[in-house]
């Protein structure tokens, strides 16, 4: 059973959250809820959870701030939020997960089978740097979070080379090795586009700093810094001319 944390300042949030857990997240126990962000952080701070399901913007305290207050994190932690479009970015930046408010049943039931799946991974102090890091800072070349069944590994985003679309995943290529990430291509332009992407294709974004060569031959393609070549599609030629 995973034994769950609210802690959201309006309570009739609090209430709707409970029970739409308690009636569709069997493996969900809600242990305790607070509408006072410092009353949850003493619990946590003195009692053993498997998840957090978190507000950001409280009165006092922000999730954020709740977070950087907490002594050891040693469980998961989903955010629910109706924040700012950057904060949301923030936050995927860090591979850490989110429902927004008003939580929709399934996203939440397949939120928490994503937590059990992870066997109640906590969050690494790396994932929050890259989340602290990038809530304070845009416009800079951001670390990015690539996270698998077996690991979190950080990476600053101007060394990935590009991304290839995999149906419901994402091929990321960091110099000349790759990873199999579970995110959609569409969520790492949103992600990347304000770093130096670029959609060459509907399946593939590239890092412009790593553009070798535009080869005219057999429709047009990139060569990229690692070697590899990336396609590009009809209706994007004239933009990838621009950049050159």
């Amino acid at each position: 059973m995973i034994k769950a944390l609210i802690i959201d300042d309006e309570e009739h949030s609090i209430e709707t959250l409970e029970w739409k857990i308690n009636n569709y997240c069997e493996a969900v126990d809600v242990v305790a809820s607070f509408s006072s962000p410092i009353e949850g952080l003493k619990y946590i701070n003195s009692n053993a959870i498997d998840l957090l399901f978190l507000d950001i913007e409280m009165p006092l305290l922000s999730g954020f701030d709740l977070l950087h207050q907490v002594r050891k994190i040693n469980f998961d932690v989903i955010f629910t939020t109706a924040y700012d479009e950057y904060g949301i970015k923030a936050i995927k930046f860090s591979a850490l997960d989110y429902l927004l408010k008003p939580v929709e049943i399934e996203e939440l039931k397949a939120a928490v089978l994503k937590c059990h799946e992870k066997k109640f991974q906590s969050i690494s102090p790396g994932q929050l740097e890259v989340l602290f890091d990038t809530l304070r800072n845009s416009s800079s070349s951001q670390k990015i979070a690539l996270s698998t069944k077996e690991s979190i590994e950080l990476v600053d985003s101007k060394d990935i080379v590009f991304c290839e679309s995999d149906s419901n995943y994402t091929m990321v290529y960091i110099g000349d090795r790759k990873k199999l990430i579970s995110k959609t291509l569409k969520e790492f332009e949103e992600l990347l586009v304000p770093h130096n992407f670029f959609r060459t294709h509907q399946s593939f974004l590239v890092n412009t700093e790593h553009i070798k060569e535009y080869a005219r031959h057999e429709g047009g393609y990139l060569v990229m810094s690692n070697g590899k070549h990336v396609p590009v599609s009809r209706n994007r030629k004239e933009s990838v001319l621009k950049l050159f």
